[in-house]
């Protein structure tokens, strides 16, 4: 016997099957674009309020109240430390080194021998001299022989070691005139040499016209004019002689202290070379070149700044301009450019020790002005046809159009558009800097 299955036992199970699924499955796809909407709508809100919040923040940035104060305009330029006063020692005539008696650095008085040249030579050449000038007082006194003849023989003599002489210090000359040209030797000393050339060629030609005085002489009378001109010629070499061999002894011509000595005993030194210097063991100046065109800005007495490097940072001293080269001289730029340039002393004001040769930045001022309103420059901005500022106004920023004047390498003056006590911002390139944005200083 079979049994049929009830059509009433699935129902249920059948129902929810066919029926209710399809329901429950659309209100599940309701509740998820309604809870997307809602978590969308709160991130809107959210950065909506962050938007607004971040508008309504203040931005922070570094605020300048504006004060009248000084304005400084000028230029700087390299320059070096030497002594206030100083004296180069320069050889007077060509000798081997004998003796150095001093050291860099050391300490000596007025009159102290420095250094000495060997002599040997200059010696030999006054003692030859001085034997010449010993035969004619012996010829002047003979009365007899051919005296004409003897004095002939005597002054042809007198000419030769003359032509000597002028040759040596003609050669001295030359060298003393190319370094004087170089610029290595004061005119002080190339004029030295050049009155010793100028009188040893007229020692020469004074002895040449004793000769031919000589010849002219058809009697006796006259000898003693003769004689004495002989003696006067040779006079004259040995007191020049004697003069050089003095000057082969260096001395200190001020107290002071000693550098640039650099000569050994046994080396040679040409007239002219520099031996060494005496300098003042206080006070200091300082040289630079500066360029022609701002030559005419600056004058003597004018006030600078001197900069001095340190390992402790820059030393900041005060000083003045001592004198202005009147023309300009041609020098090479670091670059390689050619320049013209004009020289400028400062006299430098110190109390403390300052190494001479140091390199130190020289400041110098050519324009100067009271009271003037001034701002950075990095605060100006281009704006409309001219240029502005951002001036906080109530803790607000405003665009504030200026007309700026003179400047200097910071800072320029404004001549309209702020006040005193009138405030601008410095940071010009904030994020979300505006108009109106409030603004905190920092």
């Amino acid at each position: 016997m079979s049994v049929e299955p009830s059509s009433a036992k699935g129902f249920p199970f059948s129902f929810f099957r066919k029926g209710r699924m399809p329901g429950i499955k659309k209100n599940n796809q309701k509740n998820t674009r309604k809870r997307r909407v809602i978590i969308y709508g709160i991130i809107a809100v959210l950065v909506l309020a962050s938007v607004l919040a971040s508008s309504l923040k203040p931005l922070a940035g570094t605020v300048l109240t504006v004060e009248p104060k000084e304005f400084v305009r000028g230029f700087t330029e390299e320059g070096q430390v030497l002594a206030a006063r100083e004296w180069p020692l320069y050889t007077s005539v060509d000798g081997k080194i004998m003796a150095v008696h001093v050291r860099n650095g050391d300490s000596v008085s007025k009159g102290r021998t420095l250094l000495e040249l060997d002599t040997t030579d200059l010696v030999y050449q006054l003692t030859a001299l001085k034997a010449q000038l010993r035969s004619v007082e012996g010829q002047h006194l003979q009365t007899t022989g051919d005296p004409i003849k003897a004095l002939v023989q005597q002054q042809t003599l007198l000419i030769e070691q003359a032509e000597r002489d002028a040759l040596a210090l003609e050669q001295s000359h030359s060298r003393m005139k190319a370094l004087f040209d170089a610029g290595a030797i004061p005119l002080t000393q190339y004029e030295e040499a050049r009155l010793q050339a100028e009188k040893a060629r007229n020692v020469l030609e004074q002895q040449k016209a004793a000769l031919a005085l000589l010849y002219e002489q058809q009697s006796l009378p006259g000898t003693e004019q003769i004689y004495a001109g002989q003696k006067d010629a040779l006079q004259a070499q040995i007191s020049q002689l004697e003069d050089r061999i003095g000057k082969a002894k260096v001395t200190a011509p001020e107290d002071g202290l000693i550098k640039d000595s650099h000569l050994k005993e046994g080396e040679f030194a040409a007239a002219g070379q520099l031996l060494l210097n005496v300098f003042a063991p206080k006070g200091y100046k300082a040289e630079g070149y500066i360029l022609a065109k701002e030559a005419p800005s600056i004058k003597a007495g004018d006030p600078v700044e001197i900069i001095l490097d340190t390992n402790s940072g820059n030393q900041i001293l005060s000083g003045d301009i001592e004198s202005v080269e009147p023309s300009a001289v041609e020098r090479i730029s670091p670059l390689g450019l050619k320049e013209n340039r004009v020289k400028v002393t400062v006299s430098l004001h110190s109390e403390s020790t300052v190494i001479i040769g140091s390199t130190v930045d020289i400041k110098f001022i050519t324009h100067r002005a009271e009271a003037q309103l001034m701002i950075p420059k990095t605060a100006l901005f281009p704006y409309e046809n001219g240029e502005a500022v951002w001036a906080v106004d109530e803790g607000k920023a405003r665009i504030r159009p200026v007309v700026k004047g003179m400047e200097n390498d910071k800072e320029v003056i404004i001549l309209e558009g702020l006040t005193s006590g009138d405030q601008i911002l410095l940071d010009t390139d904030l994020a979300g800097l505006k108009e109106g944005k409030k603004i905190k200083a920092l």
